[in-house]
């Protein structure tokens, strides 16, 4: 598709889902944004806080994707003035809380990055940053914030050439000519020259034939009333866990990963095992605060199997396996379906990698020069898995410039 389109179609409206179509509606494209449930960011994009930050283990793709989606949505985030309860830039600590964990940052901290952007500190520095005492020296993220993702998401959305329609599950979708055409209990509710598929673990089920390779990992945030004590917290304090400073008076503690749970109930068992991930902190925090769980939220995040987003256009897998093109073939010629993108996969990073994937899709779904780095594209290419299924490694590395 090589001229702007005028419409389009959101399927999913989590922080993937909203994000595209705030890209996709500044540049003046009117976007219909479909959510099967009562409101927006219910799913995995509905805990009461999303930590902002990123994991980084040294000099590889992962943690430069990790890195630059971070810088650019905290800045992205920064420049939507949302109110101060709503966002807060409160800096993070990720300690060295075992070996391992030791070792890891300091590596990252030597490879020289400005103080603004992370710093290694000792465990008296950490203690003064985070309000409360630490044994462990830390990597300390002065620019790492959390967000209150249900006003994010709304803010998103609050645009005059997006419209919402939720409680709306979509049966499939269809390329009907030149129009995608999207249906619900069989009847055709919607047409549009684009369509982008943002529903994270249910895009599988739209009737298209796809080789995403994503899988469901259940998540569980605990949440503890705060104490005297641990409401002088002023930073995240983070190790294979995390736990958020103090909002209306409780914590956000978190959050455990399953592929084997597929249960939505809250289980003690994951408190518990949130609460070991605050030990690993403090003892001394994890003794003021052990007692004091109110309650919690379970999520499924969707993740890919190599932990990059499945972000882009879209290949039609039918003919793609009828037909395999040559390994040395040009990207252009594969058989896309012009005007289907997807964004998705972004783990239990989406509200970093997200806004930083939707910018770079509408980039390419608008032909304009893409000013994101393009490897991150190829990494993200969402063919990838079906393209390497069929032997063409050379071919999952590349996109569609047109």
């Amino acid at each position: 598709m090589n001229l702007t389109p005028k419409t389009a179609i959101i399927i999913g409206g989590g922080i993937a889902g909203c994000s595209t179509a705030y890209a996709l509606a500044s540049r003046g494209i009117k976007v219909t944004l479909f959510e099967r449930n009562t409101q927006i960011a219910s799913e995995a994009s509905g805990n009461p806080q999303a930590m902002l930050y990123p994991r980084l283990s040294g000099d590889d793709d992962a943690s430069r994707f990790a890195l630059e989606s971070y810088l650019y949505s905290l800045e992205f985030f920064k420049n939507l003035n949302l109110n101060s309860e709503d966002f807060n830039v409160c800096g993070m600590l990720q300690l060295g809380f075992n070996p391992r964990e030791l070792a890891r940052i300091q590596k990252v901290a030597a490879q020289n990055h400005a103080d603004d952007i992370l710093k290694y500190v000792n465990a008296d520095e950490a203690s003064s940053l985070a309000g409360a005492t630490l044994p462990h020296d830390a990597l300390y993220f002065p620019k790492a914030a959390w967000v209150n993702p249900q006003q994010l998401c709304k803010r998103l959305v609050a645009h005059e050439n997006i419209s919402i329609k939720t409680l709306t599950n979509i049966d499939s979708l269809l390329k009907n000519n030149d129009l995608f055409e999207i249906y619900s209990n069989g009847q055709l509710i919607e047409k549009a020259d684009i369509a982008i598929i943002a529903n994270a673990n249910e895009a599988q089920h739209l009737g298209i034939n796809l080789h995403l390779k994503t899988q469901a990992v259940r998540g569980q945030v605990s949440m503890l009333e705060a104490t005297s004590i641990s409401q002088n917290i002023k930073s995240i304090i983070c190790s294979d866990g995390y736990l958020s400073p103090a909002e209306n008076g409780q914590h956000c503690l978190g959050a455990t990963f399953s592929v084997d749970n597929l249960d939505t109930a809250l289980d003690e068992e994951d408190h518990q095992a949130n609460l070991f991930k605050l030990k690993s902190f403090s003892s001394a925090l994890h003794e003021n605060l052990k007692n004091n769980i109110k309650g919690g939220r379970v999520s499924f995040r969707c993740t890919s199997f190599d932990y990059f987003p499945l972000v882009g256009k879209l290949l039609d897998n039918k003919l793609l396996q009828a037909k395999p093109p040559r390994p040395n073939a040009k990207p252009e010629s594969l058989p896309w379906v012009n005007g289907l993108y997807i964004n998705v996969a972004h783990g239990s990073r989406g509200f970093t990698s997200a806004p930083f994937c939707a910018e770079l899709l509408a980039q390419m779904i608008c032909n304009e020069p893409i000013t994101m780095n393009i490897e991150f594209a190829e990494l993200m290419n969402p063919n990838r898995f079906a393209l390497r299924k069929l032997g063409l490694k050379r071919l999952a590395k590349m996109i569609c410039s047109t």
